[in-house]
């Protein structure tokens, strides 16, 4: 629950930026950034390098799933920013939304559960 807090700011829309697409282009970018720091440790996690934390081969399935599916997300709005198109905040706010599911899900699958987050993003829901 801790490391949920920890990334609780990077949800919030920054103050850097002046304009409604200038904020929403903030907030993409501080999704990716979460995404990146929450999906750097999986390959060893899966690989069996991280003491005391094992997952099922089914759940590694789901978390694959589940974070190729916020990948897809991201690379969606990622290529609306770097062609400079209007973003619209009903996606961005899905793909907040998306991230949040897929923190629960990999905070449960550390801690030896399998949250219905994963289902959900993995699609088998």
């Amino acid at each position: 629950m801790t490391k949920l807090l920890c990334l609780l700011p990077f949800f919030m829309v920054a103050a850097c930026a002046d304009t409604t697409q200038g904020k929403l282009r903030q907030t993409i970018y501080d999704m990716n950034s979460t995404y990146h720091v929450l999906a750097n440790p999986v390959p060893d996690i899966i690989a069996g390098k991280v003491p005391g934390v094992r997952l099922t081969d089914s759940q590694v399935i789901l978390i694959k799933r589940a974070s190729q599916s916020v990948f897809n997300e991201l690379s969606a709005l990622n290529t609306s920013v770097q062609a400079d198109q209007t973003l619209k905040e009903t996606a961005v706010a899905a793909a907040q939304s998306s991230l949040a599911s897929l923190v629960t899900c990999w905070s449960g699958l550390k801690a030896g559960t399998t949250p219905a987050a994963c289902s959900a993003l993995a699609g088998d829901e």
